[in-house]
């Protein structure tokens, strides 16, 4: 879609406007909102590493406090097919080789592999998101194909620099929304795709 290729070429400028020290502050802020969030039932985490260069969110500041503070949630990353443009998920321990791929994604280099079904709550990288939770991603489809085959319960969580935009973000009826977004300001709660056919006005 060409509104979507623009829109992503404007968030990608956005976001490299914002200075390196900038960007770590407001990464601190979102890690300190995600913590506000029950993390009573996660057991199974799925968190992305930060591609360098790229101003993504650092996501290590969510990963290093799991580690120290929630002993029991188990951290899983992914390990990318870059032929079929899918995911594979490796259980991140202390001692699970990392290294950088071809497209400078550090992933497992092995590991044991975790089925998409048992996790409980995806954080799951992106450029934006709108008001009803519709992603704005790299376009590679990677998470699309991901959150298709992860439990309809499992919570999908977005991170993002930037509060989410009024226009809607051109999606298809299959494209799988977010629960919630994390920014530095706060938490976004989004309607259930249920509620939203309904037109049930809850979103937070």
């Amino acid at each position: 879609m060409e509104d979507k290729k623009a829109l992503r070429s404007a968030y990608i400028k956005k976001r490299k406007e914002l200075h390196p020290e900038e960007l770590e502050v407001l990464s601190e802020r979102i890690a300190a909102n995600f913590f506000s969030l029950s993390l009573g039932h996660v057991r199974y985490l799925h968190i992305y590493y930060p591609i360098p260069g790229k101003q993504e969110i650092d996501s290590l500041f969510i990963g290093e406090r799991i580690r120290r503070d929630f002993k029991p949630i188990k951290l899983v990353l992914p390990k990318s097919d870059l032929r079929s443009c899918t995911l594979k998920h490796i259980l991140w321990e202390d001692s699970t080789p990392l290294a950088m791929n071809a497209w400078g994604i550090t992933e497992p280099l092995s590991g044991e592999e975790v089925s998409a079904e048992t996790l409980d709550l995806i954080i799951i990288p992106l450029l934006a998101c709108d008001s009803e939770g519709n992603r704005l991603g790299y376009g590679k489809g990677f998470y699309d194909r991901f959150l298709a085959t992860c439990r309809q319960d499992a919570l999908k969580v977005g991170l993002s620099y930037f509060e989410p935009q009024g226009e809607v973000i051109p999606h298809e009826n299959h494209d799988i929304p977010l629960d919630l977004c994390v920014t530095p300001e706060r938490i976004h709660y989004f309607k259930p795709p249920a509620q939203r056919e309904r037109g049930n006005d809850r979103s937070g």
